[in-house]
């Protein structure tokens, strides 16, 4: 008797047991609800995506444009640079001496201090001083005073605060005349000091 009392009591607590089970383990099904709001997006269509590629390849083609143009700004403001500097060399591209003489006359000195200015606002820029004379003596004679008035030149801008480093002389004495006829107005001319300018 006390036998039959302790079985229902077992199977009354197994089945207790398998339906709290099976109500905790059962799974939740996902509502479309759920989905929306975990963000699920739809993907894009052909046509949206083509729309952006188009929009990104009309982005890149005007960078590319935009960077040309750019350059070839850069590139016209340095030709007008260079063009503009050529233009002032040329009035700072020779001084004149007396008939032999390698003093420096004011008019002189006064080109040599725009040299010394120009070289000072381009420290990379470097002077080449040819010494000139006319005709006139032998060409030993010559060559020597063609470097004395190289020499006069160099060591004025060297007082104006050119390092003698950046200046280079040399003398052609008679040998590249500007002009070759037998007059003084011609003869002046010749007898010179020109400047070639160059970049380190």
């Amino acid at each position: 008797m006390r036998r039959y009392g302790v079985l229902p009591a077992i199977i009354m607590a197994f089945v207790l047991a398998l339906s709290l089970t099976s109500g905790c383990s059962a799974p939740k099904k996902a509502t479309k609800e759920d989905v929306t709001k975990a963000g699920t997006k739809p993907g894009l269509s052909d046509e949206e995506l083509a729309r952006q590629r188009a929009e990104q390849e009309a982005r890149d083609r005007a960078l590319r444009e935009q960077a040309i143009r750019d350059q070839e700004a850069r590139e016209r403001a340095e030709r007008d640079r260079a063009a503009a500097e050529a233009a002032s060399l040329k009035d700072l591209s020779r001084i004149y001496f007396d008939f032999d003489r390698a003093e420096l006359s004011p008019e002189a000195r006064e080109i040599l201090g725009k040299v010394a200015q120009v070289l000072k606002a381009s420290p990379k820029k470097s002077l080449t001083i040819e010494g000139n004379c006319d005709d006139r003596g032998t060409n030993e004679y010559n060559l020597a005073l063609g470097q004395q008035r190289a020499d006069a030149a160099a060591r004025y801008l060297q007082n104006l605060g050119i390092d003698r480093k950046r200046i280079k002389t040399i003398s052609y004495g008679e040998e590249r005349p500007i002009c070759t006829e037998p007059t003084e107005a011609c003869w002046r001319k010749n007898r010179n000091a020109t400047f070639v300018y160059s970049e380190k």
